[in-house]
């Protein structure tokens, strides 16, 4: 194997990491046209990241009869490393799937009845240092005041997160059943329901 190259080097495209992905979990000898047509990746892209792995020792490749067949030599460092930082690749979370994880765990669900992101956010327009839009629904007057000092935590972990600035807009009720002809409430409702999983919106 080559010595002086760093195993990060091979995860630099998401094809690369579907291949390794795949033999890891796989054991058996492949042809390359067989991982090919399992990933639906293109010949070449196989034949490429299966050379570059075998640099590493993390592949072998092999002859049997007439076929030429590559196998993952699982004895090797690179496979040791390579499945640890796969492992941690797939289990980073995407920043929108992160959000709503900060948003639930900060928030008191006795104090909410609905949560939904909504803007630029959902729609994909976002810039770097957009607001995040966020509708809250609660039963009365008295939850929206109690739920205040969450807010304020959760705005500065926003910032200190991800960089955007939280921007909450949270109605009651009663308040939304009066306001439900307004245009925000029309953008609300085509955003991202979070809060309770199972989506519906009404004002009731």
């Amino acid at each position: 194997m080559k010595y002086h190259i760093s195993i990060l080097d091979i995860l630099n495209s998401k094809v690369k990491v579907k291949i390794i992905k795949f033999l890891l979990g796989h054991d058996a000898s492949m042809s390359e046209r067989e991982i090919a047509s399992v990933l639906k990746v293109s010949h070449m892209s196989i034949n490429r990241t299966l050379r570059e792995l075998s640099e590493l020792n993390f592949v072998n490749f092999i002859t049997v009869g007439k076929a030429h067949l590559w196998k993952v030599n699982r004895r090797s460092y690179a496979f040791q490393v390579l499945s640890k930082l796969v492992k941690g690749v797939s289990e980073i979370k995407l920043p929108l799937e992160d959000l709503k994880k900060t948003i639930l765990k900060t928030l008191p669900k006795t104090l909410i009845k609905k949560v939904i992101l909504f803007g630029s956010l959902v729609n994909g327009s976002e810039r770097p240092d957009s607001d995040i839009d966020i509708f809250i629904l609660v039963r009365n007057e008295k939850d929206k005041q109690k739920l205040e000092v969450y807010l304020e935590k959760l705005s500065t972990m926003c910032l200190e997160l991800y960089g955007n600035r939280l921007a909450p807009y949270i109605l009651t009720e009663k308040e939304i059943k009066q306001r439900k002809k307004l245009k925000i409430i029309s953008e609300v409702e085509n955003g991202m329901q979070i809060f309770p999983e199972e989506k519906s919106f009404n004002y009731a």
